[in-house]
């Protein structure tokens, strides 16, 4: 009942700000949000929602990095330490406005890659912890996603660069957390083109045969290093090969869209436009979509703070709630399949 009130008064609001199309918005997908992990306007998000009134309607979930949920916290969150966070009321507000929540985890990664049962059974007790953090702040998880776990086991100590290592690894960590945690999807992130559309098309099937198979997979795409080889149309390709295998697999496909330069708001900005330009001609009409578009940022400046692009307001260029918002723009603009008529943009 919540969640019909929310996406129907999401429909009403922003049909009058933007001239906004109902059968689009059927179609439209997800969008989750992921601030920069020491972004310092982050609790501003929630004590000045107005400064992103329209943008904060287009959220389904908004995503945590673990590193929030911790203590001692780690150095890339800045001032956004679980405790800050907490007393802010962050998880809490999300909540309250309906929006869920998410965190992105670590499951196969060299530390956690030991020769016996202790790595993996720290993987699952950390992702617990992080759940049980939140929770206690008054908030609720629905979503985890794993940090790609491929990528990760491809180092050494992982048994790589074979895969069928990692995927034993991923099973164990999702047998652990579904058994403590039924109730909590988790899904996958994966580099792209680190992992070819080959690669990541037998990482399902290994999942698949582990009885492991994540509720969504996201595409960590690195689109600076196809524009600087001339691969463009690699991702056109793929992108629509991926999000056919994984519906196949009752899988939910999304892809992030983010910047690689964190030491300017607009240089970031122009990266993730990359992306968005790449995205819209990938997928024409609003029923070819993704299942998500995850606005994300992990940017890291030339000084190694992970404070870029700024939240706040929406209404400024090159913040992250106006490419949020400007995102939602373009992709209504795609052509609805029913009408045959793009949708109109302002």
């Amino acid at each position: 009942m919540r969640r019909s009130f929310r996406a129907a008064l999401v429909i009403v609001v922003l049909a009058a700000c933007v001239g906004f199309d109902a059968h689009a918005q059927r179609a439209m997908p997800r969008f989750w949000f992921c601030p920069g992990p020491g972004t310092l306007d982050y609790v501003r998000l929630f004590d000045s929602p107005q400064a992103w009134s329209h943008a904060r309607l287009l959220v389904s979930v908004f995503k945590f990095y673990q590193q929030h949920t911790q203590m001692p916290p780690d150095p890339i969150v800045g001032p956004n330490t679980y405790d800050a966070l907490a007393r802010a009321g962050v998880f809490r507000q999300l909540k309250q406005w309906h929006i869920e929540t998410g965190i992105e985890v670590a499951s196969v990664k060299d530390f956690y890659c030991t020769s016996d049962a202790r790595g993996m059974n720290e993987a699952i007790a950390a992702t617990l912890a992080s759940v049980h953090a939140v929770e206690s702040a008054g908030g609720s998880v629905s979503y985890l996603s794993m940090d790609d776990p491929f990528a990760g086991g491809l180092a050494p100590v992982c048994g790589g660069p074979a895969p069928e290592p990692s995927a034993d690894r991923i099973a164990t960590y999702t047998r652990g957390v579904r058994a403590a945690l039924p109730s909590v999807r988790i899904g996958w992130i994966e580099a792209y083109p680190l992992s070819s559309a080959d690669a990541i098309e037998s990482m399902m099937g290994l999942l698949a045969a582990r009885g492991a198979l994540p509720a969504f997979l996201h595409m960590d795409v690195d689109m600076p290093f196809l524009v600087r080889r001339g691969r463009t149309d690699d991702f056109v390709r793929d992108m629509k090969r991926l999000r056919d295998a994984a519906s196949a697999r009752g899988m939910q496909f999304g892809i992030i869209i983010w910047g690689n330069n964190g030491d300017a708001d607009a240089l970031y900005a122009l990266d993730a436009e990359r992306i968005l330009e790449s995205l819209t001609a990938t997928f024409p009409t609003s029923d070819s979509m993704p299942d998500h578009i995850v606005v994300q940022s992990w940017a890291e400046s030339s000084t190694g703070l992970r404070i870029t692009p700024t939240n706040l307001p929406e209404d400024q260029l090159y913040t992250h709630t106006n490419l949020l918002w400007n995102a939602f723009r373009r992709l209504r603009g795609q052509t609805a399949p029913a009408t045959g008529v793009a949708v109109g943009r302002r």
